[in-house]
């Protein structure tokens, strides 16, 4: 069953990553691929986190899912809580330097930097 929601939440996943379909999914639907990255199997949590953060790095998911990364803080395995910091800040500084590399696209910051949205979305969601 694990390898089921890490398949499910991969596929929402990699829908998000089209501008097209990221209306198209709903609240509940974000919530429950997040949650894959707390599920009970090891290998999975690991296996999600890995596919998220390449998304992230790559600047194809939208902002929001940045904030999947928080719910690590209940994960009983020390350095599975310490590589979802790693990879938060790490992205969070990716987001910065494109941000400053970049500056046609400050029509467009806050869908790639804005620390208030990590806070409302998760707030929202979960």
């Amino acid at each position: 069953m694990s390898r089921l929601r890490l398949a499910a939440g991969g596929a929402i996943m990699k829908l998000a990553q089209e501008p097209v379909y990221h209306d198209i999914i709903t609240p509940e639907q974000f919530q429950l691929c997040g949650l894959v990255i707390n599920d009970e199997c090891y290998q999975v949590r690991q296996i999600f986190a890995q596919k998220l953060h390449l998304a992230l790095v790559k600047l194809l998911l939208p902002l929001e899912y940045l904030a999947v990364f928080s719910l690590c803080a209940k994960d009983p395995v020390k350095e599975r809580r310490a590589h979802a910091r790693q990879c938060l800040l790490k992205n969070i500084s990716i987001r910065r330097e494109y941000i400053n590399n970049n500056p046609l696209t400050h029509v467009n910051i806050p869908t790639h930097l804005q620390e208030i949205l990590l806070a409302a979305s998760l707030f929202q969601c979960f």
